[in-house]
């Protein structure tokens, strides 16, 4: 168990403005804060057309993490989790009293789809403008903007470092990854007299003791690269994944730490926790039989055709399913790692091994892969 690994005996009582609590990593830290000693207050950013209609999105999220009961609609949530109703591209909510006493912010709320929608960058880039704009003037203590590691793109070297990037060199393979470079290119030129520390998770997967019932984002790859036996990559390349568990506490730790070193990590598996493609086909053959040598045929992205998409994925629609694949791939085929020393250094601990809690993400999903991967997409937009 990961949750709690950064409690201390009594903390001051911050208050927190957090948005994007209805995602995964977003339920996910709200999650783990609420069973840490925290005794500070939340405030939840939430998009939605009524109060009672935000509170369920939140009730709702909370309990996929088992805090709450989901299915209650007259569950209270805790007196200390308090709700604005606002869209994140909009002012309205700026002068809400609900801010008066924020003393940290944590932005999560992002559109995290591969497609290529004019959406995905207003909501990236104007978003996290929107939320910056609103802190400016009130005495903050912290504010964690929450990026993503893949800003490196498809040109980086094998293990990425922090002050690489964001970089005008960096070849993005899709929209998602611009609009966060951009972001943060913003975030650090417009808005200097915020106290910004920047979070770059890498993949996360999964959950170290629910294991995908929360969610199977990005797992569905996973399984559908077991299911087709087909890589297009070398087995000995390594995969940066990290549970969600785990990369809600490292951010609790940013958030919270008195003094950090630097205004830039990566929330990754690093060199000590990544994995490489070979060990998860050895976990494979552990868990469904077989032998891990030649597991994979190793070919061309020609080869990944719908007849061969279809057969192995069984149901749903394997254009689709396909289509979703080709992107995938592409990041799969990229022998990166994050380096995490400067967040280990600062107190936090090492993330399990992917291949450590992979039983149980597989035990958990009940869904066919068509259905994460529609799951996956169709939730890509977590807004506020």
């Amino acid at each position: 168990m990961v949750n709690g690994l950064f409690r201390k005996s009594s903390w001051s009582a911050p208050t927190v403005l957090l948005t994007g609590v209805t995602g995964f990593l977003g339920g996910a830290f709200l999650s783990d804060l609420l069973q840490s000693s925290f005794d500070g207050e939340v405030v939840c950013l939430v998009r939605a057309d009524d109060e009672d209609t935000a509170e369920e999105r939140v009730r709702r999220s909370l309990g996929r993490f088992g805090a709450t009961d989901p299915l209650s609609k007259d569950a209270a949530l805790p007196d200390n989790v308090k709700v604005l109703r606002g869209d994140l591209l909009s002012d309205d909510w700026h002068t809400s009293p609900h801010l008066d006493g924020v003393t940290h912010v944590l932005h999560l709320a992002a559109s995290t789809s591969f497609g290529n929608s004019r959406a995905i960058r207003s909501t990236n880039i104007g978003g996290a403008l929107s939320v910056a704009k609103a802190m400016r003037g009130r005495r903050l203590e912290r504010f964690v903007y929450t990026g993503t590691a893949a800003i490196c793109g498809a040109s980086a070297a094998p293990v990425v470092h922090e002050d690489d990037y964001p970089s005008e060199q960096a070849t993005h393979l899709v929209a998602y990854t611009r609009s966060k470079a951009e972001a943060e290119r913003q975030l650090a030129e417009q808005f200097s007299d915020l106290p910004l520390v920047i979070a770059r998770p890498s993949i996360v997967v999964g959950h170290t003791e629910l294991g995908c019932k929360p969610s199977g984002s990005i797992f569905w790859v996973l399984r559908a690269v077991e299911a087709l036996r087909f890589i297009t990559w070398d087995l000995e390349n390594r995969i940066d994944v990290v549970p969600v568990d785990w990369a809600a506490s490292a951010l609790r730790h940013l958030l919270f730490a008195p003094r950090l070193k630097h205004n830039r990590y990566h929330v990754s598996a690093g060199r000590g926790s990544s994995v490489r493609w070979e060990e998860l086909a050895a976990e494979y053959a552990r868990l469904r039989g077989g032998t891990s040598q030649d597991r994979y045929e190793v070919g061309g992205m020609r080869q990944l055709t719908v007849k061969r998409v279809m057969q192995a994925a069984g149901d749903g629609t394997p254009r689709h399913l396909l289509h979703a694949l080709e992107l995938y791939y592409r990041f799969c085929s990229l022998d990166l790692v994050f380096d995490n020393c400067r967040l280990l250094k600062e107190g936090v601990p090492a993330p399990p091994r992917f291949t450590d809690y992979m039983r149980v993400c597989e035990e958990s999903s009940t869904a066919s892969i068509y259905e994460q991967m529609r799951g996956d997409l169709e939730l890509s937009l977590t807004l506020a």
